[in-house]
């Protein structure tokens, strides 16, 4: 039985000391969703690219990024034994809304694995077992390309998702957008504090992404990826797995007979998947 311990990998760690724009630069760096924060020696947290994409749309600081400390949004790791079966921790992850497990103790961390490594697990263990249909989401949000930015994450928030659909004047898909689409554009803007010399008029650069930041004055059309990945939805799940894996990114767009978008198939819809097979 291949157990927690199989899939754990080293951790790429970070200082607590990090500021919010050190955490953004390093996961678009490493082009990583996660990171565990160390205190000296000792794992401590983890902060994901989700914890850092609904900070820059709630947060009302007037400070930059370079200058607000990560411990601000950090979040504690969950623990499994790595003898545990796979199917158990991905019960486990459904069950706590967390996209990672940290394997052995608060002592001796000795790797994570994520829904990625999940995915991976199912390609190789699971082909012809399910198809896309039996785990896809059956909708999906969208914002029109002209929409901001802080309309777009509102709406994220909103419906709890990590990705949104944008279509153009004539309801035609167009792209999509991700926490990570908001990254590169909050660092461009977040580098300095608003300060009574630089009023709030000139307010684009705080790095935010709400009303009150570059949010209120960027559209999607800017920042969204143009090209939409997509499956269809009697492809075989492990195909999803594959695609997702491939392309590094953690939902496709599903098509319907008639090659329309008609719904989402995640890393967390695989992970459904796998802890239903416990």
């Amino acid at each position: 039985m291949i157990t927690a311990k199989d899939l754990a990998n080293k951790p790429i760690a970070i200082p607590k000391t990090y500021s919010i724009s050190q955490v953004i630069s390093k996961l678009l760096d490493l082009d990583k969703s996660r990171l565990v924060i160390t205190d000296g020696q000792k794992p401590i947290g983890i902060v994901t690219e989700k914890d850092v994409g609904f900070f820059l749309f709630a947060e009302q600081s007037k400070q930059s990024l370079d200058r607000i400390q990560l411990t601000r949004i950090m979040k504690g790791l969950v623990y499994q034994d790595g003898s545990t079966s796979i199917n158990s921790c991905a019960k486990k992850m459904i069950e706590r809304n967390i996209s990672s497990i940290a394997v052995g103790t608060e002592n001796n961390l000795e790797g994570i694995f994520t829904k990625t490594d999940l995915a991976k697990f199912y390609s190789t263990n699971y082909a012809k077992k399910f198809k896309v249909s039996d785990f896809m989401t059956d909708h999906y949000f969208t914002v029109h390309d002209t929409a901001t930015l802080s309309r777009v994450m509102s709406k994220m928030l909103e419906h709890k998702i990590s990705r949104i659909i944008t279509k153009d004047q004539n309801d035609n898909p167009v792209g999509i957008i991700s926490f990570r689409d908001f990254f590169r554009v909050s660092l461009e803007f977040g580098r300095e504090d608003i300060t009574e010399d630089y009023p709030l008029s000139d307010h684009i650069r705080k790095g935010f992404v709400s009303s009150g930041g570059f949010g209120a004055i960027t559209l999607a059309s800017e920042i969204m990826t143009r090209k939409i990945i997509s499956v269809k939805y009697d492809d075989d799940l492990a195909k999803a797995c594959t695609e997702m894996i491939e392309h590094n990114i953690n939902g496709l767009a599903v098509l319907d007979a008639k090659g329309k978008i008609s719904g989402i198939i995640s890393k967390t819809d695989v992970t459904r998947a796998l802890a239903m097979l416990e």
